[in-house]
């Protein structure tokens, strides 16, 4: 989002419990920034210096950035945040993004003084005796089906929670320009390289013990067509290629959780679980790309050689990405569901929460949809809520 930044603040070993524990924070930092522009400058220097100063912690900037447990917080003045769980980063993920949103909306006058919300149960409201995400979190076999900017993005804030999940990731795409700056796991040494290659790199460096890849499409790959009962406990379903939400469908799957990014500035969560009243086919008739946002379709974005460019907003992969990750840490939870099945997320002209349930589309695949078996193919899952909450 610009191409000069500065760290000033003192470095120290990233924490045990994250990727990359041990090494330096700075270094970590610095490494990512160059990677996403190659043409930056990013540096370390003291707070003193002119800049706009954006601030990670309770109060000593423009604007404060905090985050505690489920809950996240901006502000000009003070947070009134404690501090929660060190094991969940979902607020201060939260925050981050949310607050990186407003500068680039708003031009770096941002108009809100503060803002509230938590990710429990995705209201604009700080929340108390929230149930623990506790440690370690082991979440069984996560499918990611699209591993583009947003499932990428998905897979990067959940292994910052846990390294304790059984990925599988199916994408028949190369990492693309475009991809870089929506990513917080491609960079510019990934172009042209398969996307569930570079994925799977990135995870088994942060301390996953295996992955399992295909680089066909999902109507193609063996993975998912020979899929058996049980085999899958969540699917993040951020694949918009070759009808996939059918191929997704018709293959009766788990619980379903993923979020798109959309044209007034927003990012949609979405929830499906097996036997619900609504599922994603009811939502997408017809697959199509994550909606692209207004400045996605200026002129000056096509090159000379006429291919189309797929621009989006950095902060709304990144927002999807982390609404969906913090959806499946949530699954094992005592009282889960906390929310209805969509979530609108919108970051102009103000940050707003809205939720809503999904309604049903006549005429969808998901009516002939035989229970019995899709009760067969899902009787192993770790998780078993009710379908329709």
């Amino acid at each position: 989002m610009t191409p000069s930044i500065a760290l000033a603040f003192e470095d120290v070993p990233i924490h045990s419990f994250l990727p990359w524990a041990g090494q330096s924070l700075h270094t970590v930092a610095l490494s990512q920034m160059r990677g996403a522009d190659l043409h930056g400058e990013f540096c370390v220097r003291g707070a003193s210096e002119p800049g706009y100063h954006f601030h990670l912690g309770r109060a000593g900037g423009t604007i404060n950035v905090h985050g505690s447990g489920w809950n996240a917080w901006f502000g000009t003045g003070a947070s009134p945040l404690s501090n929660g769980e060190a094991s969940n980063i979902t607020g201060s993920c939260f925050a981050v993004i949310l607050a990186a949103s407003q500068l680039f909306v708003h031009a770096y006058k941002v108009r809100q003084e503060s803002f509230v919300a938590n990710v429990l149960n995705w209201r604009s409201e700080l929340i108390s005796h929230a149930p623990l995400l506790g440690y370690p979190i082991n979440l069984g076999s996560v499918w990611t089906l699209g591993v583009g900017s947003v499932g990428s993005a998905a897979l990067y804030f959940l292994t910052l929670s846990t390294r304790h999940f059984e990925p599988v990731l199916i994408d028949m795409d190369r990492v693309k320009l475009h991809n870089i700056t929506r990513s917080p796991i491609f960079t510019h040494h990934h172009l042209r390289e398969l996307k569930v290659d570079v994925a799977e790199a990135f995870l088994l460096n942060a301390g996953l013990p295996h992955v399992d890849t295909d680089d066909k499409p999902l109507d193609e790959s063996p993975l998912w067509l020979t899929r058996e009962c049980g085999k899958a406990d969540v699917v993040i379903s951020a694949a918009n290629e070759r009808q996939a939400r059918y191929h997704i469908e018709a293959r009766f799957p788990p619980v379903q959780i993923y979020a798109t990014t959309g044209e007034n500035w927003q990012t949609t969560l979405f929830r499906h679980s097996p036997g619900a009243k609504s599922c994603s086919l009811c939502q997408f008739p017809k697959d199509k790309a994550f909606a692209a946002t207004a400045c996605a379709t200026a002129p000056d974005l096509a090159p000379p050689d006429g291919e189309q460019i797929d621009a989006s907003l950095p902060f709304l992969s990144f927002a999807a990405g982390m609404m969906t990750a913090a959806e499946i840490l949530k699954l094992g939870l005592p009282g889960y569901p906390f929310n209805p099945d969509r979530v609108f997320m919108y970051t102009r002209p103000e940050i707003s929460l809205l939720a809503g349930g999904l309604a049903h589309r006549d005429g969808c695949l998901c009516e002939d949809r035989d229970k019995i078996v899709q009760r067969q193919m899902n009787s192993g899952s770790r998780y078993d809520f009710p379908s329709g909450s």
